[in-house]
């Protein structure tokens, strides 16, 4: 059995980093990217400018990010022993209300189509798959998945 740690939602503040969190930022990144992706390949993580990314926070800890361009989420990562208890879905809103105030009517993402948990995730969330292609560097196949743009009054989170 595991242990996860314990938190309520009200301790999980979602704000932009500070300056000197951009390093721990992307190190969550690699962390989460080798779990996950590891086998597939070795993967060094881009450098994005992860100041421009939403972070969740616990007890000065950055235990998820997610990060947006045009209108698409380009990354969206949780620690292990956070996931499951709406990190990711408070990040995933975050970034869909940073893409719909921006103007656009749909939101887009990639995932790893082996990667069926975050698939579901997504899924849940209202999000559906749109194309299945080859990735262009990994041995894998990959998800478009899309979803239209809510009214601003079905964006809140719920409890």
């Amino acid at each position: 059995m595991m242990n996860f740690p314990s938190y309520s939602n009200a301790t999980i503040a979602v704000r932009r980093p500070k300056d000197h969190e951009a390093g721990s930022a992307k190190a969550l990144v690699q962390t989460v990217v080798d779990e996950i992706y590891g086998a597939l390949e070795p993967q060094v993580v881009d450098d994005e400018d992860w100041l421009l990314s939403w972070v969740a926070v616990s007890d000065d800890q950055i235990i998820g990010l997610v990060l947006t361009h045009e209108d698409w989420i380009t990354d969206l990562w949780v620690r292990a022993a956070y996931r499951g208890h709406g990190v990711g879905r408070k990040l995933l809103l975050q970034g869909e209300c940073e893409i719909a105030a921006r103007g656009y009517q749909t939101l887009r993402l990639r995932v790893v189509q082996s990667n069926t948990r975050a698939v579901a995730f997504y899924q849940r969330n209202g999000w559906q798959i749109e194309r299945e292609f080859h990735h262009e560097s990994l041995p894998t196949f990959m998800f478009e998945m899309t979803k239209p743009v809510l009214p601003l009054a079905s964006r809140t989170p719920r409890p």
